[in-house]
């Protein structure tokens, strides 16, 4: 007996909906974990966490049954649903009634077979008492199928200055009962250096202090320990400032567990604003014809998708094909990092981007964006941050050089029409990090072989607060801010396809080990990393 998936019970009432779904005779006890049913109350697991997505699970995976165990006390009627996109009515799938149940003893219902076909959907179990009185406790998904190999998970966490939010990952992470008998090791990286070792007896937390070279930094030192360490099969990659479901990793076990084809499991971000609405889950790059060779346009996919509606939970049955999975939760194999190599050194922005690029266009891995697996985050069209502006356009740039053919012509002319909008606004921040960003581009590679990230970063910090008191900037900031981008753009004319090839042409260095230990100022490892130098 292997679980793929449990039923979990809601940690609080405003994000009920994302669990279960229950009428007036139910009362949840949040303390003791259970579900108290009057005569007629019924329960269902017809949520995001709750649902299994059949047509996920045929695609990407061995497994061809499951079937349902149940912790309940009292008299009930089960009935397994099925719901396919497109299709009004739902399926049932099976039913049974249970007599006299005792949660000492869980019931097992029917195996069922999963449809390998175009009518493969979503399922769920819903529950009716029958009794004056009724409890239910727990329940698993589960298959008597042998798994397809063994899974050791290591959960890389990168992070800067985020103790809270790491200390309640690790606590959810660590305490799930289920990941108990699971190989799992965390390797945190703390950019900040203000972690304490002494705060994390668990022997399966690895915490390192590194140099400040952003998220790509952090992440890429984390896959490096955990290649290093030579226990993990597979990397989750997830940020520090999440609100973790622990759920979301126990069937990532599973998928890993059971799949049938190399791939990018990219979670969905939950929006920390608005706990019920999937803010995105994966994303489409350069996939605007109108761009014609300028900078990619990122476009996120699944996009504000409110949770608690049975349609949209049947509309994420419709796969979109994405080019990317936010690192928030990303996982892949070990040996895909080994055929693939490192991220780019971007600092922040737009590094899961590529990597999960070069995934797909290289090597044609998918990146699944598996529904009931997802992180909650704060968006970010929430921060709009001006120094965040300089290392999304730059890396833009970069990643476009990498893959594709960078037009001038076309860059020029989106990126005047930005600064125009950022001056217009007035924000004058915006458009002097905007042309940094051009020009910097313009530098090559030798602008991150030659620099120290962790020096850099503070005078990008500082420059783009340089009008940050806008009603007493220079009158004539936007003619400045005007002639200057004249200027890089007139230089950039003569100088375009040197730096564009010169980027293309150093990303194997870039993105090799042996690279990433002088950039991270790391010493030799004990013995040889699986990844080529």
């Amino acid at each position: 007996m292997n679980i793929v998936g449990r039923i979990k019970l809601p940690k609080s009432a405003d994000i009920t909906e994302l669990y279960i779904q229950c009428n007036e005779a139910v009362s949840i006890d949040e303390a003791s974990e259970r579900v108290a049913l009057r005569q007629g109350g019924i329960i269902s697991s017809s949520s995001y966490f709750n649902s299994f997505y059949e047509k996920y699970y045929v695609k990407y995976t061995s497994l061809s049954s499951i079937y349902y165990r149940l912790k309940l006390e009292g008299d009930f009627k089960v009935t397994v649903y099925r719901e396919v996109s497109g299709k009004s009515r739902r399926e049932t799938v099976l039913e049974e009634k249970f007599e006299q149940c005792q949660l000492s003893k869980p019931v097992q219902l029917s195996s069922i077979n999963l449809l390998q076909n175009d009518n493969a959907g979503r399922i769920y179990v819903e529950l009716t008492c029958l009794s004056e009185q009724g409890i239910f406790e727990a329940g698993w998904i589960v298959t008597d199928q042998p798994k397809a190999r063994e899974v050791s998970l290591g959960v890389v966490i990168c992070t800067f200055k985020k103790e809270n939010y790491v200390r309640n990952a690790l606590g959810t992470l660590l305490q799930d009962e289920l990941l108990q008998d699971k190989n799992l090791k965390v390797f945190v990286s703390d950019n900040g250096r203000t972690l304490n070792q002494n705060e994390f007896k668990d022997s399966r937390v690895n915490l390192f202090p590194n140099k400040n070279a952003g998220g790509s930094g952090g992440f890429t030192r984390g896959i490096m320990e955990a290649l290093e360490e030579g226990s993990s099969s597979h990397l989750l990659l997830m940020d520090d400032d999440i609100e973790l479901e622990s759920e979301s990793i126990c069937r990532l076990f599973s998928v890993h567990e059971y799949a049938k084809t190399e791939l990018i499991i990219a979670g969905g971000l939950l929006s920390l604003n608005e706990k019920h609405l999937l803010y995105e889950a994966g994303a489409t790059y350069n996939d605007d014809s109108r761009t014609k060779g300028s900078p990619g346009s990122l476009t996120a996919l699944n996009h504000e998708m409110d949770l608690r509606s049975n349609e949209v939970l049947n509309q994420l049955l419709i796969e979109e094909d994405a080019d990317y999975g936010g690192f928030w939760f990303c996982s892949f194999s070990k040996a895909l990092v080994e055929q693939l190599n490192l991220p780019l050194p971007l600092f922040i922005k737009l590094d899961d981007v590529e990597f999960c690029l070069r995934a797909k266009k290289t090597l044609n891995i998918p990146i699944v964006t598996f529904p009931s697996m997802a992180v909650w985050h704060l968006p970010a069209s929430a921060k709009n941050l001006n120094w965040e502006t300089y290392y999304y356009f730059r890396n833009d740039l970069i990643i476009y050089a990498v893959h594709y053919s960078p037009n001038y012509t076309h860059a020029v002319s989106n990126y005047t029409k930005e600064i125009m909008l950022a001056l217009f606004k007035p924000d004058f921040d915006r458009a002097q990090m905007l042309i940094k960003a051009f020009e910097d581009y313009l530098k090559g590679p030798d602008l991150l072989k030659d620099s120290d990230p962790e020096m850099a970063h503070p005078d990008t910090l500082k420059l783009s607060r340089t009008y940050e008191n806008q009603d007493k900037a220079d009158p004539f900031a936007s003619v400045k801010l005007l002639a200057r981008w004249a200027s890089v753009a007139r230089r950039g004319s003569a100088e375009w396809e040197t730096a564009s090839s010169a980027w293309k042409n150093a990303s194997e260095e870039l993105m090799s080990p042996t690279f990433w230990r002088q950039y991270l100022e790391l010493k030799e490892p004990a013995r040889s990393g699986a990844i080529r130098s």
